[in-house]
């Protein structure tokens, strides 16, 4: 059997190819997103080994917990996979691919072992588990702390209940960030980087799982973090007030400048959904003193990193400044949670656009050919890499 597995659940993420049991797997490129590389990193690595994708039988992916936008690019690149060859596909638990890094191989075995990712926003993703005897995986391990969000102070007090003075492990990203707060804690935890990458164990637990393969459109990720539900409080801004908005809102204003402004606008709906399913999702709006919506922001939080996905201001209050103001005031929101960058793209063609980003220290770094469709054009990638100075600003000048 020929599977091939996928996890876009961290920055770097990974791609393991496993023939008939034996298991090849690499690591990828961290400094690009995951939608830059896939699926090109994925063809190219069959490619290295004289395979395409119409040999592969099982197509498998890290479903979470994670990082959310590079879920959503590792499960619609699969699903993208699976569909085009008619091949099954299943989704593993990251945290299970993560404990199973430490039981692949001669790694001393601990009667604790916990898989701690890091969730950003001082969180962590965890769950723990007893270990048997020496012959064991991760299926055979039962479970003494579920899959959870939680603050690392949280989790550590939670392990030194359970373990008591026996021995722990904790493997991943979280562990060694959080390395200080655990060692407080559970002094006996050994704290260690995954031996492997998460897609080779990915793969590993598919051909166990086999059985458990479906359709590709079946595939759900796993987030535990719920969305940000309350919205902060509304903020003055000169005359007007940005307030972030929530799944719960009403979004038809949104809406409507969606379909004044863009080619293809998203819906109300779709709009909801991002904020329902995500943890990164942000809407912020501006409205006047009467309370009509006059401008909107639509983002990401991805890591420390700011994404703007689509900015508007409707037609009759554009040339006041007021893009300025609401940007200014994300970019603020955005520093203040711990982002140190943000980027964005635009069409060639829009120099109003272009020069309000630059104004705001965005930089060009790049070009997307024929990115946009109706009209077909490039569009610019502009980065600005020093959020710092945003944090506290809550207005944009007058």
């Amino acid at each position: 059997m020929v599977i091939l597995a996928l996890e876009t659940a961290t920055r770097a993420g990974s791609v393991a190819l496993a023939i008939d049991g034996t298991c090849v797997s690499t690591g990828g490129d961290a400094t690009r997103p995951h939608g830059h590389r896939l699926p090109a990193d994925v063809l190219g690595w069959l490619a290295a080994y004289g395979r395409d994708i119409r040999d592969v039988d099982l197509f498998a992916v890290a479903s979470g917990p994670g990082s959310f936008t590079g879920l959503r690019v590792g499960l619609a690149t699969v699903q993208g996979l699976a569909l085009a060859t008619g091949r099954p596909a299943i989704g593993v638990p990251t945290l299970e691919a993560l404990a199973e890094t430490n039981l692949v191989g001669p790694n001393d075995r601990p009667a604790v072992l916990v898989a701690c990712l890091d969730g950003q926003r001082g969180e962590v993703f965890s769950a723990a588990w007893r270990v048997g005897n020496a012959d064991v995986t991760i299926d055979r391990c039962d479970v003494l702390l579920e899959p959870a969000a939680s603050r690392p102070s949280d989790l550590a007090a939670a392990i030194a209940a359970e373990a008591g003075s026996r021995a722990v492990t904790i493997v991943g990203d979280g562990g060694l960030r959080y390395a200080d707060v655990f060692a407080r804690v559970v002094p006996q935890a050994q704290i260690v980087a995954a031996p492997l990458p998460l897609a080779d164990t990915t793969a590993r637990l598919a051909a166990r799982r086999a059985g458990q393969a479906a359709a590709p459109h079946a595939l759900r990720p796993i987030y535990l973090r719920p969305p940000d539900a309350s919205a902060p409080k509304a903020r003055a801004a000169g005359d007007h007030t940005i307030r972030r908005l929530g799944s719960r809102d009403d979004l038809g204003a949104v809406e409507a400048l969606q379909r004044q402004t863009f080619a293809n606008p998203w819906s109300a709906d779709s709009i909801r959904w991002e904020l329902q399913h995500t943890d990164v999702a942000r809407l912020y709006v501006m409205e006047d003193a009467g309370g009509t919506v006059v401008a909107y922001c639509a983002c990401w939080m991805v890591f420390d990193e700011l994404h703007i996905n689509s900015l508007a201001v409707d037609a009759s209050r554009r040339r006041r400044g007021l893009a300025r103001r609401l940007l200014t005031h994300v970019l603020a929101e955005a520093a203040d949670a711990g982002a140190s960058a943000a980027t964005l793209e635009v069409r060639t063609s829009n120099e109003a656009a272009r020069r309000l980003y630059e104004g705001l220290g965005f930089v060009v770094e790049g070009v997307r050919r024929d990115y946009y469709q109706d009209p077909r054009e490039d569009a610019i990638i502009l980065w600005k890499r020093a959020l710092q100075g945003h944090r506290g600003e809550r207005r944009g000048p007058p």
